[in-house]
């Protein structure tokens, strides 16, 4: 019997995927639905997976009730747990994942003062309105982890750099932007003039242990060690 066609293959996979719901549900829906701008479609995520990261983002925070944004928040336990370090703050999220974002609006409900938004970029924000925008695990794709040559099948720099250029301009002077796990490198858009670095050198494998290639402007695969993962400051206006 022959094999069935790759078209026929997808269809059973998506189908089945739906059927089973989760993350492989949601990541099916990307697929289907195909956000603009999209960059990760899976929404693998867990509570506190970067437990440096957001004490570095709560100490930093000196405002009374600061705010916080979540770039690819994905089902919510991101947007709970920055609500366990920092119980004053005022949280959006934001995903393109319709069926995430779905999910994450039942999740953060009644777990104060936390908003879910269904965007692909900060283009709806308010420039320089945030304390601290974190995008950890958005800007890279799994099918990358194999790290070949280029990678423009999957993501362009482009697409990072005009997405990055958004989030860096919500953040307020003095704020912070923590980028962790991109395929990319932020040093590498022009909006990284305006900051300055905190805390770099996190160890560059990815959730499960999978490495996270990076790619430069061209989209041409570079060295891991040239990786710059880290927490920014935005400079202030005397900076």
């Amino acid at each position: 019997m022959p094999a069935p066609r790759r078209g026929l293959r997808e269809a059973l996979t998506l189908a089945k995927a739906l059927a089973v719901g989760g993350e492989r549900r949601e990541a099916a829906v990307a697929a289907l639905v195909r956000p603009e701008n999209l960059f990760q479609p899976y929404t693998t995520t867990s509570p506190n997976r970067y437990p440096e990261e957001f004490g570095i983002v709560r100490l930093e925070l000196t405002a009374a009730e600061p705010r916080v944004l979540s770039f690819g928040c994905s089902s919510g336990d991101e947007l709970l747990t920055l609500r366990d370090y920092i119980p004053t703050a005022r949280i959006t999220g934001i995903d393109a994942n319709p069926l995430a974002v779905r999910t994450a609006r039942k999740r953060v409900a009644g777990a104060g003062p936390i908003t879910v938004v269904k965007a692909s970029d900060a283009s709806r924000e308010t420039p320089a309105s945030y304390d601290a925008v974190l995008a950890l695990a958005v800007f890279r794709h799994g099918a990358l982890s194999a790290a070949p040559p280029r990678c423009e099948e999957y993501l362009r720099f482009a697409d990072f750099e005009r997405t990055v250029t958004g989030l860096a301009a919500a953040v307020k002077p003095g704020g912070v932007f923590v980028i962790r796990h991109a395929n990319f490198r932020f040093t590498d858009c022009a909006a990284a003039a305006g900051y300055e670095l905190v805390l770099g050198g996190f160890e560059s494998a990815g959730a499960g242990g999978l490495p996270s290639p990076v790619y430069g402007r061209d989209n041409e695969l570079l060295a891991p060690e040239q990786r710059d993962d880290g927490v920014y400051r935005r400079l202030t206006a005397a900076g």
